[in-house]
């Protein structure tokens, strides 16, 4: 005890600072420490499910990709089956009725290939028109969660804009 106080080492002093210490830890740690943990937690389980989501759109868009290619697939059978099909009766009735027949096939296949082009955009706008819609959603619940409520409207607008113009194309 002599050779702390000839050092100038107040015992008291040490033992108060290390008090105070004690109880500013365990201050730090419930108010500041607990608090930051529990937000990066809930931040990365909203980044997994924005993840998740993400994955299952483009799940759902390979999915109408698959659709997509069938109904096409299906619609050339159906195509090819009525051209053979005109084929035959034009081959039975070829003195009488040739020249109607080839432009019965003809006529057909147009209608086809129209049904088939004007099935495919209808499909693709359906598609972007699903997609947009979901990342618009994604993206609001982001911003929902980052932003102050001008900066939300402000992006969410931007975004609507950027996506209502992709449509037009």
């Amino acid at each position: 005890m002599e050779i702390v106080s000839k050092l100038g080492i107040d015992v008291k002093l040490i033992l108060a600072q290390i008090v105070n210490f004690v109880i500013i830890l365990i201050v730090l740690r419930k108010l500041a420490y607990k608090p930051i943990l529990d937000l990066l937690d809930r931040r990365k389980k909203m980044i997994e499910k924005n993840v998740d989501d993400t994955r299952k759109i483009e799940e759902r868009m390979v999915k109408m990709e698959e659709e997509k290619k069938q109904v096409i697939a299906d619609a050339g059978k159906k195509a090819l089956e009525i051209i053979e099909k005109a084929k035959v009766e034009a081959q039975a009735e070829r003195e009488q009725s040739t020249l109607n027949a080839k432009k019965e096939i003809s006529g057909l296949a147009e209608r086809y290939r129209a049904q088939l082009k004007a099935e495919e955009a209808k499909m693709l706008k359906d598609v972007k028109e699903e997609v947009s819609t979901l990342i618009v959603s994604v993206c609001e619940k982001i911003l929902k969660k980052d932003f102050d409520k001008a900066d939300q409207k402000r992006l969410a607008e931007a975004i609507r804009k950027e996506i209502a113009s992709s449509k037009l194309e």
